[in-house]
């Protein structure tokens, strides 16, 4: 759509770890764009998700949560989240009802101090109310505008997709006019390669849970298509230690076999086409400094 009548804007998703920001842009979707866990800083890049409403066309970009870097990719991390308000129309940021806004400080106080920083952009979902009494969201508000001011209020459940219509009206009636950046029905930027790793590693964090948290990482090396239509994805899986491995691998096997089954599976229903996934784990002590794996999430190797 390039009528001159069209809407586009840019709207960046901002909070702690595990509030709920993945969660909230696969909702305004309407289908998966960004992989989701039990485990706290989940999502290592920028992630772009586009949802349509009417003539407007409002491109999301899911961000890192915000929290206290200390190795270089959390660094890389962070970076990534608070680069992404600079461009951005409308700025979200989720907090969660069942929580204590102090969780939020960091990034609170990041906004707050921002040169510049125009808060009529900014909008504040209090996620996961589905967790609370109802009768508490008039105090929860109260406390959140003692820590910043927003533009909005919006109470939802991303998970069970509550007050989802009404963020996505507000969001589509205060983008800018101006045509349509990306092809109509497009909903995301994140290539096939990419999303078939992040959906392995998706499984291996939710499968390993506490024994293997953070130490891993998961690159696409090979992705042939077949005569018979179907393709064939080879997925390398590094960790940093020996001991790793055996835990990532499982007795037998059982957690590799385990991933594959459920990774696949899902590959299947998102590329509408048989799929033929192979998983290999590698030891890399260093996995975490090669600018290469920098380069494949779009994030800064020198921070």
């Amino acid at each position: 759509m390039n009528k001159i009548e069209s809407k586009f804007g840019y709207v960046s998703i901002i909070g702690a770890p595990n509030v709920g920001k993945s969660t909230l842009v696969n909702s305004l979707v309407g289908q998966k764009v960004s992989i989701v866990t039990r485990k706290e800083q989940t999502t290592r890049n920028r992630i772009i998700g586009i949802f349509y409403e009417g003539d407007s066309q409002i491109v999301m970009v899911d961000t890192p949560g915000i929290f206290k870097a200390k190795r270089k990719l959390d660094r890389a991390m962070v970076l990534s989240a608070w680069s992404s308000l600079k461009d951005a129309d409308l700025i979200v940021l989720v907090v969660e009802a069942n929580k204590d806004i102090k969780k939020n400080d960091m990034v609170i106080k990041h906004l707050n101090a921002m040169k510049g920083f125009n808060k009529n952009k900014l909008i504040c979902v209090i996620n996961k109310i589905d967790l609370i009494q109802k009768p508490s969201l008039l105090s929860l508000t109260k406390n959140i505008q003692t820590y910043i001011d927003c533009k909005q209020y919006f109470f939802l459940s991303a998970l069970k997709r509550d007050g989802i219509k009404d963020l996505k009206a507000y969001l589509s009636n205060n983008i800018p006019r101006g045509q349509w950046l990306y092809p109509e029905n497009q909903i995301s930027d994140i290539t096939s390669r990419l999303m078939a790793s992040e959906i392995v590693r998706e499984k291996l964090m939710n499968i390993l849970h506490q024994e293997l948290p953070y130490e891993l990482a998961v690159e696409t090396e090979d992705w042939n298509e077949l005569k018979d239509g179907s393709v064939r994805i080879d997925i390398l899986i590094y960790v940093s230690k020996k001991g790793q491995k055996k835990i990532l691998i499982g007795s037998e096997g059982n957690n590799i076999k385990k991933v594959g089954i459920m990774a696949r599976k899902e590959l299947e229903i998102i590329l509408e086409k048989k799929v033929h996934l192979f998983l290999y784990v590698k030891v890399q002590k260093d996995w975490d400094n090669n600018p290469n794996y920098y380069r494949t999430l779009g994030l800064k190797y020198n921070v």
